[in-house]
C-alpha cells in the first residue's frame, strides 16, 4: 500500500472539527482558580497582621542614637508573628498601656491566627473554602483591630507626655537576647485555629 493511499485512508478517518476538544477534560478541580485566591487572602493577611505588630512594637523602641534604633529595627523585622507578639504585650505593659485589656484579647487572637500559616499547607483546610473565607475574614478583623489601637496610641502620645522610654527599654532589651535565638526556630503548628481551622494533616 503506497503511502498516498495510507494518507487518504487516515484524512477519511479524522474527527470533524471541534470533535476532539469536545471529548478533553481539564484536570484542574473546578474552583481552582478561587481557592488559589482564598489560600493568597489568608497569606496576605498573615502578611499583613504581621506589619501591624512590627509597627506597634517599633513605637515603642525609643532611642536617641539613630544607629542603634535602625538596628535593632532590623532585628525585630527578622523574629517571627510569635516573637513580635510576645515583644508588644511585654512592653505595652511596661509603657502601661491605657487599653492592655483589649491589646491582651488582641494578642491572643493573633497567636491563635498564626497556626494558619501551617493549616494552609493541609488538604483539608487548603480545600476548605468555608474555612479559608473564616480564617481570611478574622485576619482582617484583628488586624483592624491592633492597627486602630495603635493609631490611638500615637495620637495619645501626642497630647500626652512621653512614655517611659527607660522602663520600656528594659523590657525590650531583655527580649533581644531571645529574639537573636527564636528567629532560628521556626515550630510548625498543628492545632487548630478557633473552629474554622482543622488541624494539619486531617
Amino acid at each position: 500500500m503506497s503511502s498516498r493511499h495510507i494518507a487518504e485512508q487516515r484524512s477519511a478517518q479524522a474527527l470533524p472539527a471541534g470533535a476532539l476538544a469536545a471529548h478533553i477534560s481539564t484536570l484542574k478541580p473546578a474552583g481552582g482558580d478561587n481557592r488559589a485566591e482564598l489560600i493568597r487572602d489568608v497569606v496576605d493577611g498573615l502578611m499583613r497582621l504581621r506589619n501591624s505588630v512590627l509597627r506597634f512594637v517599633l513605637l515603642f523602641v525609643s532611642h536617641d542614637n539613630t544607629a542603634l534604633r535602625d538596628a535593632q529595627g532590623e532585628e525585630y523585622r527578622a523574629a517571627p508573628l510569635l516573637r513580635l507578639l510576645t515583644l508588644l504585650g511585654n512592653a505595652a505593659q511596661a509603657a502601661q498601656f491605657d487599653r492592655m485589656r483589649e491589646l491582651r484579647r488582641t494578642i491572643r487572637d493573633a497567636r491563635a491566627l498564626e497556626k494558619t500559616r501551617d493549616a494552609v499547607f493541609s488538604e483539608s483546610f487548603s480545600n476548605d473554602p468555608a474555612a479559608l473565607r473564616a480564617a481570611a475574614a478574622e485576619l482582617e478583623r484583628v488586624d483592624a483591630i491592633l492597627v486602630g489601637l495603635c493609631v490611638e496610641h500615637v495620637l495619645e502620645r501626642q497630647l500626652a507626655t512621653p512614655i517611659d522610654a527607660v522602663r520600656v527599654g528594659t523590657v525590650l532589651r531583655a527580649e533581644r537576647a531571645v529574639v537573636a535565638g527564636g528567629v532560628r526556630a521556626a515550630r510548625p503548628a498543628a492545632a487548630k485555629v478557633a473552629e474554622a481551622v482543622p488541624s494539619a494533616g486531617r
